[in-house]
């Protein structure tokens, strides 16, 4: 009886009521011609209270109120007519009983049983065709008006259960921007019949010419019979005519696939203490669509979530910037089949190269700079400070130099809580990065800085790390047991340097309200766990001390920076950010491009740092990362490969 709490319940009884005792009225006049005798008038309005109260008692029984009737099908029909002929049937009982038939017409009970299943039946297939309506039929028949001209017109292969269940899913998704032309079947004897009023328009041999003919975009393949042969004959045939082609799974690969193999394993993110943020970016929107844009570091965790994400606001162009072809060959591919529209470019380039930014900047002309390029292992920098200082810093002042020169409306910095009174060099040289692309701001390219914690699933990242050493048996290693991290997932960092980018007038340092930091060691055993695994007993978790570089806790903040609230709630502005020597900053940029080129002195570069960044407070991790025999070829590794901000 939970329909009686539902609004709609209250709505249809009511329509029931009207249309019953519209019937039963209606039954009476067709009866008697309209002439009612006081007698007749008398009996009608006696025996109709007794007549609704049976016949919606039956209406409940068979659960004519429980289904919901924009889905109403053959078997909720024969529904109402068992629930008609059932309240007919207890109705004449009735009147057997109260009245033995006298001044009763059967001719009124008859035409009432009747025009209760039209009524009732028809009531409930109005609803299914309100909500289900084809946008053909009501727009060029009941409106004459032309339906839709963008609407791309398709035809489908295959005549049986499956095709007519695509017609409707394509009839009931009005997003779905297709318009089904007609169907193609196997038999000849077919042609001319309709399905749903969608004609059969010819056989596999006219599908060429039905494409011209109609004007054909795409072609669903429906029919399960078609060998794969056969299916080539059919995409070859329509060789040179534009049209694509899609295949339509049969119904019990549908059902694996949608149903089975869609059933997820509950995810880190879902053990997080915070809700996922949820931005405007229609702002976003109106900046990057028909516009031009760059991402450095493209085929990164960062880089390549934003270009997917850039991809769906429509810009112009997306030019795909990074030094590992491997990883951008991989993302270009997935944009590319996302359609032809953006134009995608991919470029193999290193921000360290000024004449080939240069180059890529003269000929494309970008608009818009997304900086996801650099070096953020943390370990990895502490042994190599000099490169982390050549692509972090260095690499950062060129690519926004040459976004300057050619007059980029916008350069979106990418930065992270490990650049917060440092302990590492990565997070150091992140920190001046900072300064450099504050002190460019104002000379025609607005500068917007976005930092942000650590990234969930990234490359480097510590869920990888501990899916591997669960997958493995084990142990599965954290730093130490109250080491905290914020965390955020990979399409929430991008959503926020993405907002950041539409907002930020130029100068700003953004940062998103994270919430509560995690407990690293929180983190591995609920990853155990989920893995249907018991901590320290099938999964050992053992302490190997804090990495060279790492702290216990991140922090978003620099001390004196003052955080003023934004029209989102989830992102912060730092208004005192700029807080630093620019004469300086370029002064420690000579002397590092100085032992770039003439030294490969690492104490002295990181002495440089410490000079720049006061709160930079390095421990001695070169002399422990050597007793630890920790050993990284830096040189060999690509900014993609070393791209992610790790725990």
């Amino acid at each position: 009886m939970q329909f009686l709490f539902k609004k709609n319940f209250w709505i249809i009884l009511l329509l029931d009521v009207l249309l019953l005792s519209s019937c039963y009225y209606l039954a009476y006049w067709l009866r008697f011609d309209g002439a009612f005798t006081p007698a007749v008038r008398k009996m009608m309005f006696s025996t109709i209270l007794p007549l609704l109260g049976i016949k919606i008692a039956c209406f409940v029984f068979f659960d004519l109120y429980n289904g919901m009737w924009r889905y109403v099908g053959i078997k909720d029909l024969v529904n109402v007519i068992k629930a008609s002929v059932c309240g007919t049937s207890l109705f004449v009982v009735y009147l057997a009983t109260m009245y033995h038939f006298s001044g009763i017409s059967r001719g009124v009970l008859i035409a009432d049983g009747v025009l209760t299943i039209m009524f009732i039946g028809g009531i409930r297939l109005l609803i299914r065709l309100y909500y289900q309506r084809d946008e053909f039929f009501f727009n060029e028949i009941l409106f004459w008006r032309t339906a839709r001209k963008d609407a791309m017109n398709v035809l489908i292969i295959g005549t049986d259960s499956l095709a007519v269940s695509l017609l409707r899913e394509i009839r009931d998704q009005r997003k779905l921007n297709y318009r089904v032309t007609g169907f193609v079947d196997l038999n000849q004897q077919n042609k001319g019949m309709k399905i749903h009023g969608v004609p059969i328009l010819g056989i596999l041999e006219d599908i060429p010419r039905l494409v011209g003919y109609y004007d054909i975009k795409n072609i669903l393949i429906v029919h399960t019979g078609l060998k794969s042969n056969e299916i080539a004959e059919i995409i070859g045939s329509c060789d040179g005519l534009g049209v694509r082609f899609k295949v339509v799974p049969s119904l019990s690969e549908m059902l694996v696939n949608n149903v089975a193999e869609n059933l997820r394993d509950i995810k880190v993110e879902d053990l997080l203490e915070r809700e996922p943020i949820s931005l405007d970016l229609q702002l976003v929107r109106a900046e990057i669509e028909n516009r031009t844009v760059l991402i450095s570091g493209a085929g990164g965790s960062i880089g390549s979530e934003l270009a997917r994400q850039i991809h769906a606001f429509n810009p112009r162009r997306i030019i795909l910037l990074d030094n590992a072809e491997t990883p951008l060959y991989q993302i270009e591919m997935e944009l590319r089949s996302r359609g032809s529209e953006p134009e995608i470019v991919p470029c193999i380039g290193d921000v360290r190269s000024r004449r080939g930014l240069d180059r890529i900047f003269y000929k494309y002309k970008p608009q818009f700079v997304y900086h996801a390029a650099a070096y953020k292992h943390v370990p990895m920098m502490e042994l190599s400070p000099l490169d982390a200082v050549n692509n972090n810093i260095i690499g950062t002042f060129k690519l926004a130099g040459v976004a300057c020169k050619h007059n980029v409306n916008k350069f979106v910095f990418i930065s992270t809580d490990k650049a917060v009174r440092p302990t590492s060099v990565m997070g150091t040289t992140k920190r001046v990065a900072e300064m450099v692309v504050q002190s460019l701001n104002g000379n025609g390219t607005r500068f917007v800085v976005v930092r942000f914690g650590n990234v969930l699933g990234s490359n480097g990242s510590v869920v990888p790390l501990f899916q591997k050493q669960i997958a493995s048996g084990g142990p599965v290693t954290v730093t130490h047991p109250e080491v905290t991290r914020y965390f955020m997932t990979i399409p929430e960092a991008v959503m926020l340097v993405l907002q950041a980018g539409s907002i930020g007038k130029g100068g700003e340092l953004f940062l998103l309200d994270m919430g509560e930091p995690v407990k690293i060691l929180d983190l591995a055993r609920n990853m155990v766990r989920l893995a249907g695994l018991v901590p320290d007993r099938d999964i050992k978790i053992e302490f190997t001390g804090l990495r060279p570089g790492e702290k216990l806790y991140e922090e978003l903040l620099i001390d004196g920076e003052g955080i003023l609230d934004t029209a989102y709630n989830k992102i912060k502005v730092c208004n005192n950010a700029n807080g630093f020597n620019e004469r300086m900053l370029y002064e420690a940029i000579e002397q590092f491009n100085l032992l770039l080129k003439d030294s490969r002195d690492n104490e002295a570069v990181v002495e440089v740092l410490r000079r720049l960044v006061p709160a930079f407070q390095r421990d001695t991790v070169v002399r422990k990362a050597k007793e630890q025999k920790i050993r990284f070829a830096v040189a060999g590794h690509t900014a993609t490969e070393v791209e992610d901000t790790v725990h």
